[in-house]
Order: C-alpha cells, then structure tokens, then sequence
C-alpha cells in the first residue's frame, strides 16, 4: 500500500466514515467519460495522466475523507507523482491545480483554502 503524505489528526476516520464514503463516490455512477467531458469544458487535453491523477484523488478521499486543507491533499498528490514530477508534472496536467481543478474533474468536494484568488495561488 502506497505511503500518503498526511497529518494523522487531519486524516483519522472510522470504519463507518469510509462506508459512508464507499457508498457516496459508488452512487455517483462517475465514470472516466464523465471526466473527460468535464475536461472538454474546460480546455483540458484529457488523456490517461489525467486519469491517473484522478483514480489517485479518488483513492485517496476513500481512504482519508476530505482533508482539512488542500495542503495535505497537496502533499500526497506530490509524494505519489514524484517520479514524474512532483507538483511541476501534476501543475503541466492541471493549469487550474491539481487539487483544485483536479479535484473537480473527479466529482469531489474540493478542500478548504484549494485557492487564494488574493494571492493568485491555487493547490
């Protein structure tokens, strides 16, 4: 099982909450062409990369539920994609964020402060 970058106190869920979880994201019926016309709306050039880091974020709000900050989700997309690149490979696949933009192609809630429009920054 892969290692995710996380803060325990951010991430801990019971037994339940991944049920709650499992039973959410399965009843949304989401599927790899609904991200891709998700991605066609937004000018994304939607390819298996893409997918990848979809099936990740997915993967990873199974396991974790929804981080208290996109920095956390942040930090495992980078940990995880590292040897593609890290944050500079995920940011070339999603101009607008890999969680933030990422986030949205894979029908899930986005975390808390994903964006700073005051600051131009986003995760």
């Amino acid at each position: 099982m892969k290692q995710y970058y996380s803060n325990p106190q951010e991430t801990e869920t019971s037994g339940k909450e991944v049920c709650d979880r499992v039973t959410e994201l399965t009843g949304q019926g989401w599927d790899r062409s609904k991200s891709q016309a998700l991605a066609v709306n937004e000018g994304v050039d939607f390819n298996d990369k893409h997918w990848e880091v979809i099936v990740f974020l997915r993967n990873y709000y199974l396991e974790h539920g929804l981080p208290i900050t996109a920095r956390t989700t942040a930090g495992a997309l980078n940990q995880n994609f590292s040897g593609q690149g890290g944050t500079k490979y995920l940011n070339r696949l999603f101009v607008g964020g890999p969680v933030t933009q990422g986030s949205r192609l894979a029908n899930l809630r986005t975390p808390a402060f994903a964006t700073d429009l005051s600051h131009g920054s986003r995760y």
